[in-house]
This record gives structure tokens, sequence and C-alpha cells, in this order.
């Protein structure tokens, strides 16, 4: 199970002002945490509004020169424009293995440039199942957007082991169904397009509901279970800890329960749940 730490992201207030004031100790502390939490890649993103995709490109660019000074994970590159991901991408390659985060279904210039990147330099690249009309509310449309994703990106050289599909997840409080759609989204990306990956975000889930935590943990090891391979969150919190260990274990990633026991004597499960 793959963990990208989420925190470093402008949309953040917090983030936001210290990229914009260079207050280089906030992030580095952000970065630290997750990195002890366990994460395996951090995300950067650093759109902070501004409108400047000169200043987005610097200001990414800083990111990651102050994660290669405090830690020795993986990057996520985290932008919209194809521009400041190929600016990023000169000014990171050969020093960290990285990914890039995202395109969308909609598959105009901007993503295109995306997919070709992603090739130029062999990196992953996050793919959400959504197109111009948003996100679909069934799992066969969503399934028909990630298989027009994965041919344009074999024809640019591609390959399905390097696509991270994102179902996405609309809120189980505007509707109920919603969570097993996702979850049928995993289990069939899984049957249909071998090799490829699933990664996602938690928190939308349980927009709009008291106790998000305990939903967002439910879902997370609900969706292990149906086959996900990666998840966008916030690794220090301690549900979703334990939510990665409960759904390697009900999956049957977990050999011999090694992984849970180990959690269990060092305390992951003490205290309230």
């Amino acid at each position: 199970m793959i963990i990208i730490g989420e925190r470093v992201n402008a949309t953040r207030k917090s983030i936001r002002t210290a990229i914009e004031q260079k207050d280089a100790d906030t992030i580095k502390d952000e970065i630290a945490v997750q990195d002890a939490a366990g994460a395996h890649y951090i995300d950067l993103n650093a759109g902070t509004g501004s409108g400047e995709l000169q200043q987005e490109k610097d200001d990414l660019c800083w990111l990651i020169d102050l994660a290669l000074e405090c830690t020795a994970k993986k990057l996520v590159l985290d932008a919209a424009s194809p521009q400041v991901l190929k600016y990023a991408a000169e000014h990171l390659d050969g020093r960290r293995p990285w990914m890039l985060n995202s395109i969308t279904g909609e598959l105009g210039r901007e993503s295109l440039e995306i997919i070709e990147l992603a090739s130029q330099y062999q990196v992953p690249l996050i793919a959400l199942a959504m197109d111009r009309d948003g996100i679909p509310p069934e799992a066969d449309k969503r399934l028909t957007i990630c298989e027009a994703i994965l041919g344009e990106a074999e024809k640019r050289g591609l390959a399905a082991k390097l696509i991270f599909f994102d179902p996405l997840v609309i809120p189980v409080s505007t509707d109920s169904n919603q969570a097993r759609v996702t979850f049928q989204t995993i289990f069939r990306i899984g049957e249909l397009f071998p090799g490829a990956q699933t990664t996602m975000g938690l928190s939308n889930i349980s927009h709009g509901l008291k106790k998000r935590s305990l939903i967002n943990a439910a879902f997370l090891t609900s969706a292990i279970c149906f086959g996900l391979s990666s998840a966008i969150c916030d690794p220090t919190q301690k549900s979703m800890q334990r939510a990665v260990i409960m759904g390697n274990l009900l999956a049957g990633r977990d050999k011999f329960c090694r992984k849970y026991s180990r959690a269990v004597r060092t305390g992951l499960f003490e205290g309230r749940l």
C-alpha cells in the first residue's frame, strides 16, 4: 500500500502563507512529520492562486529543494499546468524518483502534454476518472474514461503500470450509493487494466457529515479490500495508519498478520479508536 502524503498543498492556508513568505521551517516540518509517519511519497503543490505561472514554477522548485534537504522519500509534482510540471521536472529529474499529479479524462491539449511528459521521463502519472462533465455517478462511465486515458497513454509510450487511476469520490451525504460505486470502480480497474494502479483522496466521502475521520478510515479499509493500491491522505493521523494496517490485514496483504501484530505491540491501537 503506497501512501502519498498530502499536507504540503497550497490550498491549505498555512501552507499558502508559508510559500508566500518563504517560511522554509514550516514546510520542512510538514514534510518531516509525514516522512516519520510512513509516507512513501510527499506531494508538493504550490498553486497559491496568484495566477502567475512563473511564480508557481519558482515556488514548486523551492518546495522541491526543501524536500530534497529534509527527506529521502519520493516526490509528487502536483500542478494543473503542463508548463509548471515541465519546469519542475527539469529541476528535479535525476535527483529523486517522482510522479506527476494529475490529468483528467477530458484529454485536451494540456492533459496530453502531461501524458507526454510522463512518457518522456517514464514516471508514474495520476489520472482522474472524470471528464468535462465532471465525475460520473456510475462506475461504467468512470471505467470508460479510464480506458480512454490508458489508450492515449499507451499510444505515447506510457505503460499501464505507470498509471495510477483515481476512481474519485462523491460524498455519501449527497448519494448514499457512492462509496459502493467507488469500490466497484477500483475492483474493475484491476480486472480490466492489468498492471494499472489505483489511488485516491479520502476526505470527500465524508463531506457534510460529523465524525468524518471515522468515515474516512472505514472507507480506506474497505477500499484496500477492493484492491486500492495507494491513498492520498494525511499519514500523521492515527486513524489513517490504523485503517491501512487493517485494510492490508483483511485484504490478504499482511503475511501471517505480522504488520498488524507489530502495530499492536507498538501501541498503534491503544487509546481512542
